[in-house]
């Protein structure tokens, strides 16, 4: 977490984009409070020395800094920031072209702490502040935004300074961020979009081994709101969450890719992936915490040291996602699960793995999990002290309530198993299912294709008759034959009582 409040820093400072001056006039001491109070808001000290300069106020010496579970610290070095009036009620300021920021943190079994330098270097920026003390607007535009690393001292010996690089650059980047009203924590609405943005990083471990990762986006955009706390002792995400700060917001890109390699004595592998467009959604709150990445057309190829060939995948669309309750509560909260893959393909030398007489269709494939449900938390999921302590009691952090299977949906080889469903768990009962909370409820199936799945598995001689035999006699058990040819239909219901029911007839 000791690099969220990083980017969160950043972030503050590269805040806006092309907003209109609003009618209120602002103060350049007033501007250089905005700045100040985003930064103490998060938990961050300031340090800096005011003076005037004509008209313009000059903070010389700016810094802000952190300490995070008294173990690390970080620190902002913005140098000389002059604010200037403008005569139309709006603050432009000005920054310096390269801003430190040095972190240090303390290494597991290690006595020395590593420090770490990068440096943040803008091209043609400019950062335009309107508005007034209550309602203020950061508008930020620059031709480039580039992050690199400088130094890395107290690394253990046998990585050298030179053995890092890690660098990232935007360009054409313009945001702007407008936060209103004097309440606390205060509501802020923001918006970005940049050309590009690339990055790379490198380790060489000297007679040992090597990586490299390297990735580009196009057309980013994003927007979000967020609660930012005034006041805020800051140090882990627990903490800031507990003063009220709250993000929901989308980032979207038009392309991009990623390269991964490495070696070693013995073994290389590499990695590429790409996909023709995408979205990540964030939204936190103070009791949940929700993320969806989705992508279209996304392919990866990688080499692997276990493989004697490449292997390459492809895709129509992904979709992630997840939303899970943080806090505790003695009430239930919601939970989601998604995960969405659309005509997913593999190619030909991986089915010549297990398939190489072609026996298998192999049509693209569809997996569909969309799940949903009640959960209750018994603790601060966010807090590291009461996760840490479940290891040492083996207590579990919360419990199950409520599953809805919204939908379930897996289309392979020339087979497809569709369902729905719904169950509830009473959490009092761990005797009827064997220490599991006891389920009530009813889940509906339908197979398409099972037995000629079966034939088939059964001509590559991947199971024999028996276990054929076998199979076909579960699905008589469990299902009822379809109108179509080939097709199976089952009702699965667990009572009140405990039994398990399939299509009316109890089984247990």
């Amino acid at each position: 977490m000791r690099h969220f409040h990083t980017k969160t820093a950043l972030s503050a400072l590269l805040a806006a984009a092309l907003a209109m001056p609003a009618a209120a006039d602002i103060s350049a001491e007033d501007a250089w409070g905005t700045l100040r109070d985003m930064m103490t808001g998060s938990g961050y000290t300031s340090a800096g020395t005011e003076s005037r300069d004509g008209s313009d106020l000059v903070v010389s010496d700016a810094v802000f800094s952190i300490t995070i579970d008294d173990q690390s610290t970080t620190s902002i070095d913005m140098g000389t920031l002059r604010f200037s009036e403008n005569g139309d009620g709006t603050v432009s300021v000005d920054m310096p072209e390269v801003m430190p920021v040095i972190s240090q943190f303390a290494v597991p079994d290690q006595d020395t702490p590593v420090t770490l330098q990068l440096d943040v270097l803008q091209s043609d920026a400019k950062l335009l502040i309107s508005g007034s003390p209550e309602n203020w607007t950061q508008a930020y535009d620059a031709a480039t935004v580039e992050v690199a690393l400088i130094s890395v001292d107290g690394a253990p010996e046998s990585l050298p300074p030179d053995a890092y690089s890690v660098s990232m650059k935007m360009t054409g980047l313009s945001s702007s961020t407008t936060v209103k009203g004097q309440e606390d924590p205060r509501p802020a609405e923001m918006t970005a979009t940049a050309e590009s943005i690339e990055f790379s990083t490198n380790v060489a471990v000297p007679g040992e081994a090597q990586g490299m990762a390297s990735g580009q986006m196009s057309g980013l955009t994003f927007e979000g709101t967020a609660t930012l706390p005034t006041q805020s002792e800051g140090g882990d995400m627990a903490q800031l969450i507990a003063d009220g700060y709250t993000f929901d917001g989308s980032f979207k890109h038009n392309g991009g890719g990623l390269t991964v390699s490495g070696e070693d004595d013995s073994t290389a592998f590499a990695y590429q992936s790409q996909s023709d467009s995408g979205v990540f959604d964030v939204t936190m709150t103070g009791t949940s915490v929700g993320y969806k990445i989705s992508q279209i057309g996304s392919s990866l190829s990688a080499t692997l040291p276990d493989l004697p060939f490449p292997v390459s995948m492809e895709a129509d669309g992904i979709d992630l996602g997840f939303l899970l309750p943080l806090t505790e509560s003695e009430t239930p909260s919601d939970f989601s699960l998604l995960v969405n893959l659309q005509a997913f393909q593999m190619s030909d030398m991986i089915w010549s793995l297990f398939d190489p007489q072609s026996i298998l269709p192999r049509d693209p494939a569809t997996l569909l999990v969309d799940l949903a449900g009640k959960a209750t938390v018994f603790i601060n999921l966010m807090d590291p002290t009461q996760t840490a302590a479940l290891e040492t009691t083996g207590e579990a952090p919360g419990q199950l309530d409520a599953l809805d299977i919204k939908a379930l949906e897996l289309k392979l080889v020339g087979a497809e198993l569709n369902g729905t469903g719904a169950f509830t768990f009473d959490n009092t009962d761990l005797a009827t299912f064997g220490g599991m909370p006891r389920p009530v409820g009813a889940l509906d199936l339908q197979l398409a294709g099972g037995n000629g799945l079966i034939d088939k598995l059964t001509q590559m001689g991947l199971i024999g008759e028996q276990e054929a035999g076998s199979a076909r006699m579960m699905m008589g058990l469990l299902a009822v034959p379809g109108e179509a040819p080939d097709t199976l239909n089952s009702t699965l219901e667990i009572n009140d009582q405990g039994h398990i029911i399939a299509n009316g007839q109890r089984i247990q």
